[in-house]
């Protein structure tokens, strides 16, 4: 497996997972614009079968924050959520970022293990935030 910054030719393998997993998925006109703003943090993990997962989000010293992290469900419990995570943060906290915040679903305990396993902490919550299913937000910040 092979984690790199994502490209425009990721955009439709990635907006193919993003319908795969989220209920309310970018598209691949918004994946393709995101991945090419100068202010962007998007990697992405392939194996021989391509992209299986990534890792979408901002930075805007000294704040950044992710915005997506998803990873194929044939390919979860292997650590790439955890080295999409690692890898997009290790890199771009070397550029400024000093504090990482995040969204995550209270009904999602993978998603919510994973990232207090990286040291993220709960600081607030958004209640209904989000739709289909209608559920709570959890923000989670890492760093100062």
């Amino acid at each position: 497996m092979e984690i790199r910054r994502a490209s425009p030719a990721d955009a439709e393998a990635i907006a193919r997972l993003e319908a795969e997993i989220f209920s309310d998925p970018w598209g691949e006109v918004d994946v393709t614009s995101y991945i090419c703003r100068e202010t962007a943090m998007c990697f992405t993990a392939t194996d021989e079968s391509g992209v299986v997962g990534y890792i979408i989000g901002t930075k805007i010293p000294p704040e950044g924050e992710i915005y997506r992290i998803a990873v194929r469900p044939d390919k979860r419990q292997r650590g790439i959520g955890y080295r999409l995570l690692s890898y997009g943060l290790k890199t771009e906290l070397g550029e400024g970022v000093e504090t990482v915040f995040l969204e995550v679903r209270s009904k999602n305990p993978p998603a919510i293990a994973l990232y207090r396993a990286y040291g993220f902490t709960e600081c607030g919550k958004r209640k209904n935030y989000y739709q289909n299913p209608i559920d709570d937000a959890i923000i989670m910040m890492l760093g100062r």
